[in-house]
């Protein structure tokens, strides 16, 4: 199944437009978000900011990912600031997943298990209140580092930012290609599932940083490609984003069963979540039938070239 291709192709024919100063400036941007988005998450941790912090750090890893140069990846304000935006982000996805297991013990159970549910809540509570407390000391942390300037600092030309650019989008389309037809073949793999859609949301992150070509008349097939490869991505890790949510609540309750009597109300939740899931699995697979095919007239394979 050749799923990037059209990626693949779409970045080369860009590269005419491809300018080092305008990938710079976004990058720069991107960090400025995290800044922006911390404030906002400091004075209140709550789900929305939580959200919002978690991407703008996803847009960050993006930037750095693909910076040019490795000494400029190594210096020291830059590298210490992705560290501690990357643990903040690790921290806050795993307050998320308690929010997600609690929502869906919530929304699942029915009269007889309310007491199990009502002590397993009791349980997610505890431990996403310690997991906040952690996330909060470290987003004062973070707050006290200095925020990268990227543009006043560096100049790369622009050949030298297409090829780390190019390296860094093969990477992922690699794993992409590679993970996709294993997933789609078979829902019991869930550690290549949970790649697939980290792989999905970094090459879109990535593709952002492609010059934007908004006004109508100045559009290329390339633009297009490339607008329409993002929506694609995006569909794709949302319905994957799911599917993970439900298998992360499945494995929590898997291991917190505990007495014979507990274990069969658990069971009785485990089952109506796993139904769930299998449904949102059919929806992925007949997604991928349908828009993401190896017939020469569907969407990812107009093209036929290979970053190299």
């Amino acid at each position: 199944m050749r799923y990037i291709e059209m990626a693949r192709t779409a970045v080369y024919d860009l590269h005419d437009s491809f300018d080092s100063n305008t990938y710079l400036d976004k990058s720069e941007r991107n960090i400025q978000r995290v800044s922006n988005k911390l404030d906002d998450y400091i004075k209140e941790p709550n789900e929305e900011n939580i959200h919002d912090i978690r991407k703008a750090v996803r847009r960050l890893e993006a930037s750095y990912r693909s910076l040019p140069s490795k000494k400029v990846r190594k210096k020291r304000v830059i590298r210490e600031y992705v560290k501690y935006s990357k643990e903040l982000f690790r921290i806050n996805s795993q307050i998320r997943d308690f929010d997600i297991i609690s929502e869906k013990l919530s929304s699942d159970a029915k009269p007889p298990q309310q007491d199990v549910i009502k002590s397993i809540e009791g349980s997610l509570f505890k431990q996403r209140k310690t997991k906040l407390n952690e996330a909060i000391s470290f987003a004062l942390e973070l707050r006290k580092l200095c925020v990268p300037k990227l543009t006043k600092k560096i100049k790369i030309s622009n050949k030298r930012s297409k090829k780390r650019f190019s390296r860094v989008i093969g990477r992922f389309a690699t794993r992409i290609e590679h993970n996709l037809p294993i997933v789609a073949n078979d829902n019991a793999k869930i550690t290549e599932l949970h790649e697939l859609r980290k792989d999905c949301k970094k090459l879109r992150y990535l593709l952002e940083l492609l010059p934007d070509n908004s006004h109508q008349d100045q559009r290329s097939e390339k633009d297009d490609y490339v607008s329409e490869l993002m929506e694609k991505l995006e569909n794709v890790q949302d319905i994957l984003g799911i599917i993970h949510d439900h298998d992360t609540t499945i494995a929590y309750l898997k291991r917190h069963k505990g007495t014979r009597t507990r274990s069969t109300q658990i069971h009785s939740v485990l089952k109506k979540i796993s139904l769930e899931r299998q449904n949102k699995y059919k929806e992925f697979v007949k997604f991928v039938n349908k828009d993401i095919s190896v017939d020469s007239n569907k969407f990812f394979i107009r093209t036929t070239n290979v970053i190299a």
